[in-house]
């Protein structure tokens, strides 16, 4: 891939692009500082540039320090856009370009690395914080923190409507993902969304993401389940919208194409995933005959725009349930 790094000094004149070890372009607005957390955002061909403008006009964002982590996008247009944002950050704001896609478990932890504040809030590229002191309350939670924990704000829709493509996502996003702070604490690990949480940079040292889990899915839930094991897990109704909805044949191909990973979920946590009813309903259907044609009926149903919700909510569920039989053991 040519090096997509390469602009930013005819870009942005006089600002020197450092390079790393890894072979990454960074780009800095040059501000320094004693911040009290940093930001840290993954960015895969999903335009940051909205997130990054909206961050700069919260109240509290003097005291942050904005790191995004373009994990191989090649797409120029999209970087010009983000570094703009980034050179007009208050407080000190960086850009790494990553020359090659490494994905999200060794993208979040380069972003731990490279951060050098004791807290770091990660945002996904697509999220959109719901109100004006979405920042002021995580700086007031890690000030009252008794020491390294982890605070799950959570996520929610609010400010994104469904269209026709989009419908079925947003239905099982609202069902299983949008939940109050009141239900995410019954299994603290397990709801911990990685597209929204402040948490301690010791702990992030004690434990990494990890970069066993390929592609997309459920990285972000094992890691979860290994923190609660070891530290504190709050979750607080401090939400951000998720702007990027999937089209049905979009969402449907991340669920296909990660029963891998729900298998090692599986695999390293027996007890947790027991309990969850999408792995008892992919054991019962792992031995159930002719699953390949149930597996289009299902992909069919849950596509068709003309039937009830509800019945393609059912569908999808059991067509990813059927995906991940073929993975588990």
């Amino acid at each position: 891939m040519a090096d997509t790094g390469t602009f930013f000094p005819q870009a942005h004149d006089g600002l020197p692009l450092i390079r790393t070890d890894a072979g990454e372009a960074v780009l800095s607005n040059g501000i320094s500082g004693d911040a009290a957390l940093s930001i840290c955002v993954p960015c895969y061909r999903d335009s940051a540039a909205p997130l990054a403008a909206t961050l700069s006009r919260l109240p509290g964002a003097r005291q942050t320090a904005l790191l995004f982590f373009d994990d191989g996008s090649g797409d120029e247009d999209m970087s010009r856009a983000l570094a703009r944002h980034v050179m007009a950050h208050p407080g000190p704001a960086r850009l790494i370009t990553s020359p090659r896609n490494v994905g999200r478990s060794e993208a979040r932890n380069r972003l731990t690395a490279l951060a050098e504040t004791d807290w770091i809030l990660f945002l996904d590229a697509d999220m959109c914080p719901d109100n004006e002191w979405f920042l002021t309350r995580y700086l007031k939670a890690l000030r009252e923190s008794d020491g390294p924990s982890l605070i799950a704000g959570g996520f929610s829709l609010r400010q994104v409507a469904p269209t026709t493509p989009t419908g079925l996502h947003y239905a099982q996003s609202i069902r299983s993902e949008c939940l109050p702070a009141s239900i995410r604490r019954q299994e603290p690990g397990r709801y911990v969304f990685t597209s929204n949480i402040l948490v301690h940079a010791d702990i992030l040292d004690a434990v990494t993401f990890d970069e066993g889990f390929t592609g997309w899915g459920w990285e972000d839930v094992d890691w979860g389940l290994r923190v609660a094991e070891r530290f504190p897990v709050t979750h607080i109704d401090n939400t951000a919208t998720h702007l990027g909805l999937d089209a049905t044949e979009t969402l449907m191909a991340k669920f296909g194409g990660s029963g891998a990973n729900f298998a090692r979920l599986a695999e390293r946590h027996p007890e947790a995933v027991r309990s969850m009813r999408l792995f008892r309903m992919a054991n019962r259907l792992r031995r159930l005959p002719g699953r390949s044609l149930l597996r289009q009926v299902t992909r069919h149903v849950a596509a068709e725009t003309r039937l009830p919700m509800k019945l393609r909510l059912t569908a999808l569920k059991t067509y990813r349930a059927l995906e991940y039989a073929e993975h588990l053991s």
